[in-house]
């Protein structure tokens, strides 16, 4: 699979930051140990594609996994899947088609900066560690399944197309992470942006630093 390919230049930047931190001595060591250059997370997907001049909102699950080069700058690879397709179909019901993401592929330059929350949080401020803000840049590979079913009096005949498109992608995302090096996330994307075709995502992740 091409996907795997990518995953060296994946590893590589956190691969450079934790050999920089055990190079580095005193108050700085700790500083670089808890910065956790790497994360993986999952995210649930609410696409909205624009295809055949409709608009529609299939639901989708994806997994992230990124490397920091510092605690700023980073890539990430992501992969996802929408199973759960959206219908579109005709008064008379003799006609439906149904839309399915059926991967999205992506490989992205990220930047991200925390801060910590300006206002006071009454019992949870011991279990927030920051708040962040991040930006995605990169190429996004997206499939779509179109399955269209007709029924006459004859009988009813299903026919199954695939599109497959490479696009400029991008994005933003903003969160929290807390004490236990687990934060969540709520993220918008735009994988592809075509004539004919625009597939965005609305995203809630669950992130793990490691």
């Amino acid at each position: 699979m091409r996907y795997w390919m990518l995953i060296g230049l994946l590893f590589s930047p956190a691969l450079w930051a934790a050999d920089e931190a055990e190079e580095t001595q005193g108050p700085r060591v700790a500083h670089f140990q808890d910065s956790r250059y790497g994360y993986a997370a999952a995210n649930l997907m609410h696409f909205n594609l624009d295809y055949d001049e409709y608009e529609l909102t299939p639901s989708g699950l994806g997994l992230r996994l990124g490397g920091m080069v510092d605690e700023n700058w980073g890539v990430e690879l992501r992969l996802a899947t929408g199973p759960s397709p959206d219908t579109r179909r005709t008064e008379t019901r003799r006609y439906k088609v149904d839309y399915t993401v059926e991967h999205v592929g992506a490989l992205l330059a990220t930047g991200k900066w925390s801060f910590q929350s300006p206002l006071k949080l009454p019992g949870l401020d011991p279990y927030i560690d920051s708040f962040f803000v991040q930006g995605f840049a990169g190429v996004a590979d997206v499939k779509v399944k179109t399955e269209t079913r007709r029924c006459n009096a004859l009988g009813c005949r299903t026919d199954t197309d695939r599109n497959d498109d490479t696009s400029l992608a991008f994005g933003a995302a903003m969160g929290l992470r807390t004490a236990y090096n687990i934060g969540l996330s709520l993220q918008y994307m735009q994988y592809v942006d075509k004539d004919y075709i625009t597939v965005s995502a609305v995203e809630g992740g669950l992130e793990w630093y490691f």
